[in-house]
């Protein structure tokens, strides 16, 4: 069988683009991780600074690395102050600090009532 054949038998396997299912993309990156000192936190990352972060670090497994790391570093702060040192060190790391005060910033949470 020829190239051009193999060519138009594969396009007839291909489903039609309306017949793709397409799903809605999360407005945020979700992390669900316990530090040392065993605070349960979620971190909550809009897809505008992930993406800018994978892009700057090389991809999503060393951004979200990058995240955890950022978040253990002051683990034993409150969770509005871990949640506004995160940020801070997104926007030294992106050198992008006039721009990312219009983006929406990273949130996290605790599972723990005291922060």
């Amino acid at each position: 069988m020829s190239h051009i054949q193999d060519a138009q038998q594969y396009h007839r396997l291909l489903p039609d683009i309306d017949q793709r299912a397409h799903f809605p993309v999360p407005p945020s990156v979700t992390m669900a991780f316990t530090t040392a000192s065993g605070k349960p936190l979620t971190v909550r990352v809009p897809h505008s600074v992930f993406d800018q972060l994978c892009l700057h670090l090389g991809n999503a497994h060393k951004a979200g690395c990058w995240i955890t790391v950022r978040c253990c570093e002051v683990e034993t702060l409150s969770v509005g102050t871990i949640a506004r040192y995160v940020n801070m060190m997104v926007k030294t790391k992106l050198h992008r600090a006039e721009v990312m005060p219009q983006m929406l910033p990273i949130e996290i949470l605790s599972s723990i009532l005291s922060n």
